[in-house]
């Protein structure tokens, strides 16, 4: 049997699609999230379909005990080979505007908790010679995102923190992969607080693709994952120009790059 797959966010969008794929290719996966029925239908789901198992664990990832008792009840389960961290959140909008409470969660959640829970993975997999952390960043990290500068720069942090572990780790044998889509169909969107109307934007891809894309980029090895081609040239590019001229570019477009109406 494959090695289990602790998968953060796993109640729905691309956390979701994660646990299903992981355990559609044949690895246990001990699917985290708060809501506790999300997961019980997932794991319900993979039962019928036949596929490896999907345990459930109701967690809230930023708590202070998250990554201790995670990695317990990985241990528990045989021990994990992997860790998919893809729970996270976003406040679109003004930093200015409402209240900075939602915006310090996003900190939480999208890098402190991150990082807490990669530590001790990270170590177990080291010790043994062999694993996987694939961190779901955004293309919104290679550029500033005025109008959700914290989201992004929270991604900013989640490449750059993937980069660097993926070259400490680079000789253990453990893989290191930021997986960085751009619009992805999820709730995503509806529990951001955005209140323009939105519409899809061509080169937005489902949740399932983008999952998809992620393990089998992982599965090769890739330090940064970009799906699709434009959103390739963006990260490419965004280096190349000076930053005054990115900053400009970026204040103009806002929103509008993730389907929503001019303000």
């Amino acid at each position: 049997m494959k090695p289990l797959a602790v998968v953060t966010g796993a109640s729905s969008g691309i956390g979701a699609e994660f646990a299903r794929q992981l355990a559609e290719r044949g690895h246990p996966v001990l699917a985290v999230a708060r809501r506790d029925e999300r997961l019980a239908e997932l794991a319900a789901a993979a039962q019928a379909a036949g596929h490896a198992p999907i345990h459930a664990m109701a967690l809230d990832v930023t708590a202070a005990d998250a990554p201790a008792r995670l990695l317990a009840r990985a241990r528990e389960l045989g021990g994990a080979g992997w860790l998919v961290n893809c729970a996270g959140g976003a406040r679109l909008g003004r930093f200015i505007e409402g209240p900075p409470e939602p915006h310090a969660a996003q900190v939480r959640v999208n890098c402190e908790a991150l990082v807490a829970l990669s530590g001790p993975f990270a170590r177990e997999f080291a010790a043994r010679g062999d694993g996987v952390i694939l961190n779901v960043a955004s293309t919104a990290g290679f550029q500033p995102t005025p109008e959700f500068a914290v989201y992004g720069a929270t991604k900013a942090f989640v490449i750059a923190f993937s980069e660097a572990l993926a070259e400490e780790l680079r000789t253990s044998g453990v893989r290191v992969t930021a997986l960085c889509p751009g619009p992805v169909t999820t709730e995503f969107f509806d529990v951001s607080g955005a209140t323009r109307v939105r519409r899809a934007p061509a080169h937005e891809i489902s949740a399932a693709a983008c999952a998809r894309f992620g393990i089998e980029a992982a599965e090769r090895g890739r330090v940064i994952a970009v799906p699709g081609a434009g959103n390739k040239l963006l990260a490419a590019t965004a280096g190349l120009f000076p930053r005054a001229l990115v900053r400009r570019v970026a204040g103009r477009i806002g929103l509008q790059s993730l389907g929503y109406a001019r303000s």
